[in-house]
């Protein structure tokens, strides 16, 4: 079973924990709904080591990013991160990922944990299948970086007693290299819960000394520790999806068509992926807002006037709604706000529901811009 970096630190404050493809990882500390409202009104501090960090290095090495992702990186700027997907050459999502510009020919991918329990990452094979003949290294360099993740409206506050600089100039979706709390990191403007929000990768031998002053500047700050509960429901609140949420399905179905760039020459599925899109799609991921305090489960189906319309993708209790919510693929005929379905529970339990668009929080990203 894996552990990140944090592991002994973290167990120290007795969180529930649990296992998750292949790793050991805290599920909660004091409570989904603690950890929820904490990060949406104050600051969370998560541990996202699980993540794959692949980089990307050599004179092709931006040819070899360009076949693999759907979106654009020739224009990125040194310090840009890019949000994209990975496609199988049947056109339908392997992963969703971000790209770092961390050079002249530099680059690193952030991937989701590995699709299994043996923690193996599909992007890092694909990167060194279509690679082979390029004269660009791809390097897994996973084991030796820890991930922490300071989400909220106070995150800046926090960081800015630790970091070198000045925060303020560092804009959304960018990264720098700098030093927190002395040690070499790269922090980047960026997370998974919709708020302002940055996430710190550093070499693992540093993790011990980047939690303590991390959990020891936050304390007056009201930094609270979070895990995996916290981190779901405030991504569905959002609208941000995880694997389980696309397997199978394209970029325009989940609501990412805007990361597909066309103009580029090439890339893994594109042909099949404009032959689909060409034809049509009949559902789209859509919110739905649960009427009567069910929280729905991975699988339950979605009816309407009696018939199957869809499934549910993922679920949570929306804290911030307050009021459960999922994910789920609908017919384009009822992707509108407002639409009564139904979702049915495992045991035939009948459930009402609100179509909803994507985000159901924040819509406007306000938060994340602040």
């Amino acid at each position: 079973m894996k552990r990140s970096p944090f592991f002994h630190d973290i167990v120290k404050h007795s969180p529930e924990l649990t296992t998750v493809q292949g790793w050991t990882v805290p599920n909660a500390f004091t409570g989904q709904a603690n950890e929820h409202r904490a990060v949406r009104e104050q600051v969370g501090l998560f541990d996202w080591s699980t993540t794959g960090e692949i980089e990307v290095k050599g004179p092709q090495a931006l040819s070899l990013v360009q076949q693999v992702i759907v979106n654009d990186a020739a224009a990125m700027p040194l310090g840009r991160v890019i949000y994209t997907s990975i496609l199988t050459s049947e056109g339908s999502m392997v992963s969703d990922i971000t790209v770092y510009r961390l050079g002249a020919e530099h680059y690193m991918l952030m991937t989701a944990w590995g699709s299994n329990a043996a923690d193996e990452r599909p992007e890092l094979s694909l990167l060194r299948e279509v690679g082979s003949d390029l004269d660009a290294t791809v390097t897994d360099v996973s084991s030796g970086v820890g991930l922490l993740a300071v989400q909220g409206p106070r995150s800046r506050d926090l960081l800015s007693t630790l970091i070198e600089g000045d925060l303020s100039d560092l804009r959304y979706m960018w990264a720098t290299r700098t030093r927190v709390a002395g040690i070499r990191s790269i922090i980047s403007r960026s997370g998974y819960t919709g708020e302002l929000g940055y996430e710190i990768l550093i070499p693992a031998e540093h993790a011990h000394d980047l939690w303590e002053a991390l959990t020891t500047a936050g304390k007056p700050l009201g930094l609270t520790l979070c895990g995996m509960k916290a981190a779901f429901s405030l991504r569905i609140e959002k609208g941000y999806i995880m694997r389980f949420d696309f397997q199978g399905r394209t970029p325009y179905e989940v609501g990412l068509g805007w990361t597909v760039k066309e103009q580029k020459h090439s890339f893994i599925g594109k042909e099949r992926l404009l032959a689909r899109r060409e034809a049509g799609f009949h559902q789209r991921l859509m919110g739905l807002l649960l009427q009567d305090g069910y929280v729905p489960n991975p699988g339950d189906v979605i009816i309407a006037a009696g018939k199957k319309v869809g499934d549910v993708s993922s679920a949570a209790f929306g804290h911030t709604l307050e009021i459960p919510i999922a994910l789920g693929f609908v017919p384009n005929r009822l992707c509108k706000p407002g639409v009564e379905v139904t979702v049915v529970d495992p045991d035939g339990g009948q459930h009402p529901a609100v179509v909803a668009e994507r985000p159901m929080y924040d819509p406007a990203g306000e938060r994340l811009h602040r």
